[in-house]
């Protein structure tokens, strides 16, 4: 499922500017897109991304659930594949390095046009959203009361960050590694490192009852897939978690934009390479705050809706 030398030789030949396009830039960005999206890795995520989905409106069509919140179908499927993908497709590069090297375009052009590749999932995970909140399949809606005090703009910023957010995410943060990590078994690492990265966090915080208070509320969301609601086993109760879907959605996108820099910043010289890193602080500075507020804005205390319409404050 990896992509050869010779695919990346075949791109160089086709960035000469052409009268459909103003720019090699141009060229080269479509070009990657299309590779993107025919790549095997990808269209397997995406395979099962749809199949996730049909199944899981078959088995929840005839009860209530709150899985639109928390079950991030395309983080999982999409997200991850999108991540391979970006990692080999950007590696296949290094196999023709010195015909790369004469190419008309800079090393840093070349990594943008990558990182424009992150559009091909954004479109998959935006027809998935239309699905499942536009649309909103019976099997998957739920009732009022199970969003307890999340607003609408809550409940979009959550969706959004669990489908668009993370397919770019995965795609940039693939693109990086595939620039900086050489060694053998790369993009096996990454994956593991992402699955722990997530799963021990949410495993973590995964009840308000096992963590302290503090630890609840500014460690759980730091995690590159959050939720913000947790349904009882029987869906006789939801409870709303603590924290700002807003802003966390802010601060994943602030994490997509490190991973671009990050890849970027791959064998950029002069001043574009000081711009990248000044732009680089600014958009780290911009991560710590958005985090910052993602913990401390928002609900300060788990809450628990009922069936009823009632909601209680879950204190410890």
């Amino acid at each position: 499922m990896t992509s050869t030398p010779q695919d990346a030789l075949a791109v160089t030949t086709a960035v000469a500017p052409r009268a459909a396009y103003r720019s090699p830039f141009a060229a080269l960005a479509r070009i990657e897109a299309w590779r993107f999206a025919r790549h095997p890795m990808f269209l397997v995520g995406t395979a099962l991304g749809v199949v996730f989905t049909v199944m899981a409106l078959n088995e929840q069509a005839h009860q209530v659930t709150s899985d639109s919140l928390s079950l991030p179908v395309v983080a999982l499927t999409v997200g991850v594949a999108s991540m391979i993908t970006a990692y080999h497709l950007t590696r296949s590069f290094h196999g023709a390095g010195e015909l790369l090297e004469a190419s008309p375009t800079s090393v840093t052009t070349r990594t943008a046009a990558l990182c424009l590749m992150a559009g091909v999932p954004a479109l998959v995970a935006s027809a998935w959203l239309v699905l499942y909140y536009a649309i909103g399949p019976s099997g998957l809606s739920a009732p009022e009361w199970m969003y307890g005090p999340l607003s609408h703009a809550a409940v979009a910023a959550v969706l959004v960050e669990n489908s668009v957010a993370t397919a770019v995410g995965g795609t940039l943060l693939g693109i990086a590694a595939g620039r900086w990590w050489r060694f053998r078994g790369a993009s096996a690492v990454l994956v593991l490192a992402v699955v722990v990265w997530t799963i021990g966090v949410l495993g973590a915080f995964s009840t308000t009852e096992g963590a302290p208070p503090e630890w609840f509320r500014w460690v759980r969301l730091f995690a590159p897939v959050g939720y913000f609601s947790s349904a009882s086993a029987d869906y006789v109760t939801v409870t709303s978690l603590t924290g700002s879907p807003a802003w966390y959605l802010v601060w994943v996108i602030t994490l997509c934009g490190l991973a671009a820099l990050a890849a970027l910043l791959w064998r950029s010289e002069g001043r574009t390479r000081r711009r990248l890193v000044r732009i680089g602080a600014v958009t780290l500075a911009l991560s710590v705050i958005a985090y910052g507020l993602a913990s401390a804005t928002g609900l300060s205390q788990p809450v628990r809706s009922y069936p009823d319409g009632h909601s209680v404050v879950v204190t410890r």
